[in-house]
């Protein structure tokens, strides 16, 4: 039975689809996200997208808004049914970054690209860590079927596969490749220029000004506890700025939003291992994962004050974790 089959087989033994999403989504995982739903609705089973958190980067929430992406908050408690089929996208079940109930009920679809982090069984499961993006993976399932893409189904693949890859210079594959050109000729590219650069709002530019003056560098090494931020993306957003900084190779953001710390790696080491770093340094505090490139994680903090102690303890943690000899000494980038 091939992959497309298979999926069928488990879409239809129920009589709903509900594709639960990552926390704070992301456009890979909104994209992919989108594509099974679109799958499961293709094959006459009514589908839904459900996330935690929040949609926070302004490219993310206008990809969202202007593309018409059915991706819906979970803010109540949601009824489950023996009947629905329950799948998890661009994450797994009991990652910690999810709010699928994994204790209590059978996922029935699990869909990503980081590595497989811990034992749990589904009836379709597709993890293929050495891919580029989920987008992708799902695309060629979408594509299997005999399924055409719109337009703006198709502006969503591209957009996903563009940020997940760094315009395909992040971790890439050729697969990622030959998705994003089979997609091209259908995407809305003024639509695309339009989600790629966002309007932003104030607070945006107020706490960009305010983590510019928390950087801290080294030799290599680059680190910014921003503080209070708007949005919980600011921390991914901002190491994003920081990676490509001249000599700087690993970089450790993190920001303080509703009770818990936010926390963002990056390195231009395409075969280094963040996810190792990140769980390392997180280990006893919080949970982490990602890929080689990219990572994330997030610590619970009882305070602001309890925010800043642990951000100094991950940052010793970090240049220590980096360092074979002494670790590197930091100090301001703005004198």
């Amino acid at each position: 039975m091939t992959s497309c089959e298979k999926l069928r087989e488990v879409i239809r033994q129920g009589r709903r689809l509900v594709v639960f999403l990552h926390d704070h989504p992301d456009p890979d995982a909104l994209a992919a996200g989108w594509l099974l739903q679109r799958i499961g609705e293709k094959l006459e089973v009514p589908s839904r997208i459900v996330y935690g958190g929040q949609i926070g980067r302004a490219e993310n929430e206008t990809m969202v808004r202007l593309l018409r992406i059915p991706a819906r908050p979970l803010r109540e408690k949601m009824r489950f049914f023996k009947s629905d089929r329950y799948a998890v996208v661009d994450t797994q079940p009991g990652s910690g970054n999810n709010l699928f109930p994994h204790k209590r009920m059978r996922c029935h679809i699990v869909i990503d690209h980081h590595p497989r982090r811990s034992a749990f069984e589904a009836d379709f499961v597709e993890v293929q860590p050495e891919q580029g993006s989920t987008t992708t993976m799902l695309l060629e399932l979408f594509q299997q079927f005999g399924f055409e893409l719109d337009a703006d189904l198709a502006t969503a693949v591209a957009y996903a596969i563009i940020s997940e890859t760094q315009d395909l210079g992040r971790e890439t594959t050729a697969s990622d490749r030959r998705a994003l050109h089979s997609v091209l000729p259908l995407v809305r590219l003024q639509v695309l220029g339009r989600i790629r650069h966002p309007v932003h709002d104030r607070e945006y530019y107020r706490t960009v000004a305010r983590a510019m003056r928390e950087v801290l560098v080294a030799k290599n090494t680059c680190v910014c506890h921003i503080g209070e931020v708007h949005q919980p993306g600011m921390a991914a957003e901002l190491a994003d700025f920081l990676i490509p900084m001249e000599r700087v190779t690993w970089c450790l953001v993190t920001g303080y939003y509703l009770g818990t710390m936010v926390v963002s790696i990056r390195t231009t080491h395409e075969k280094a291992h963040s996810d190792r770093i990140i769980s390392s340094i997180l280990r006893g505090l919080g949970k982490g994962g990602g890929h080689h490139m990219i990572a994330g994680g997030a610590v619970p903090c009882a305070s602001l004050d309890d925010y800043r102690q642990k951000a100094e303890q991950i940052t010793d943690r970090f240049l220590k974790r980096l360092s074979r000899r002494a670790p590197e000494r930091l100090h301001p980038l703005l004198q």
